[in-house]
């Protein structure tokens, strides 16, 4: 069963120019924003990068409802669990601390992949972010070429 969070999610107006250029509209990476701070709180999560949120810089919130009816509330429980190594994080009352685990690790994230955009400069920010995954051990997958994959039988 699908949990549903309340909470809503935070995240740093520091990187909203980043975030933005990822997902959303106006992005090629991430139809939306829910999906590019998840992405980004992965490669948190896989770099050890975990930033409380700057609160002088002021937050915008993403309601706890765009977190439901879809796998991205499954990430932030997975992350908490991951982060604590105890199923107690999981418990209903925890649920804001695991919604902070995501937080902090989404803004570690955006502000590596700011880092690979700044970088890579002179590259579109899709490429400046497969660079920069890249250099963190990520490679795309191997695209199969259809004609080498077909097999033909022997009788």
């Amino acid at each position: 069963m699908m949990r549903l969070i309340h909470s809503p999610v935070r995240r740093s107006k520091t990187f909203e120019s980043t975030l933005q250029a990822l997902g959303g509209k106006d992005a090629t990476l991430f139809p939306t924003l829910r999906e590019a701070l998840t992405f980004c709180a992965v490669v948190g999560y896989k770099e050890r990068r975990k930033q409380t949120l700057d609160t002088k810089a002021g937050t915008e919130d993403i309601a706890g409802a765009q977190y439901q009816l879809n796998e991205a509330v499954d990430f932030i429980f997975a992350l908490a669990l991951a982060d604590r190594k105890t199923s107690d994080i999981l418990r209903p009352d925890k649920e804001r601390e695991c919604v902070q685990i995501y937080e902090e690790y989404a803004n570690g994230g955006l502000e590596l992949v700011q880092s690979w955009i700044d970088r890579y400069s002179d590259q579109s920010v899709e490429d400046a972010v497969w660079r920069g995954l890249s250099t963190i051990g990520v490679k795309p997958a191997a695209r199969a070429d259809s004609a080498s994959t077909i097999v033909e039988p022997t009788f």
